[in-house]
């Protein structure tokens, strides 16, 4: 697969475009911001979008949503027990002085099935703790990680419908587990490996 990260919004959220290189199907993750670059990002790919998938639904991560769904007239997809998180989207964006078009769920995603995209597919890993809902994209050598895990951090634990044991207990069961090359590509910053912070994420080592 090839995947392409676009950085969006004041709050500089990673956005990605996953593309199976066989067919050109792609999927469109955490569009958080900047519809156009995103658009723009894809035509360069030749991506051929069949979806939007979001690891979670905090505003940063939805604010394109709608502009995606309706470019390329595609679902979009949350998991189940983010719903409520998407729906305080766009009051949540107001209390920083932004503004969203308020996105529209169409399906959701179950934990262990995996999510097809042209010839290759993505496995749904359940991860709450920084919010009910957030699942993780498990595919060949990398992972697509929203806002669990960081270079050298972990995601907030201090929002609502987050805690700090049930988002260490989501990177010990869901993320540990892969294998130490794994690419880790989170919402925010650089990427890195499992086996990277394994051995230095301070948040980790006694887990």
């Amino acid at each position: 697969m090839q995947l392409e990260m676009v950085m969006t919004g004041p709050l500089q959220e990673n956005c990605y475009v996953v593309m199976d290189e066989d067919t050109h199907e792609a999927i469109i993750v955490d569009p958080g911001a900047d519809a156009p670059m995103i658009g723009a990002r894809v035509a360069q790919m030749g991506a051929q979008p069949i979806a939007v998938v979001n690891t979670h639904c905090h505003f940063d991560h939805v604010g394109a949503v709608t502009a995606m769904r309706q470019q390329y007239n595609i679902p979009f997809y949350i998991h189940p027990q983010d719903r409520l998180m998407l729906e305080r989207a766009s009051v949540s964006a107001k209390n920083f002085g932004l503004t969203l078009d308020q996105p529209a769920v169409d399906r959701f995603l179950r934990e262990g099935e995996p999510f097809k995209v042209g010839h290759s597919s993505l496995e749904v890993r359940f991860t709450p703790g920084h919010c009910p809902g957030h699942v993780a994209l498990v595919g060949d050598s990398f992972a697509l990680v929203g806002d669990v895990l960081f270079a050298g951090s972990i995601g907030r634990y201090d929002l609502p419908g987050a805690s700090l044991p049930v988002l260490l207990n989501s990177i010990k069961t869901q993320l540990l587990t892969l294998p130490d090359e794994t690419v880790v590509l989170p919402g925010h910053g650089p990427s890195t490996t499992i086996g990277r912070e394994r051995r230095t994420n301070p948040f980790l080592q006694n887990i």
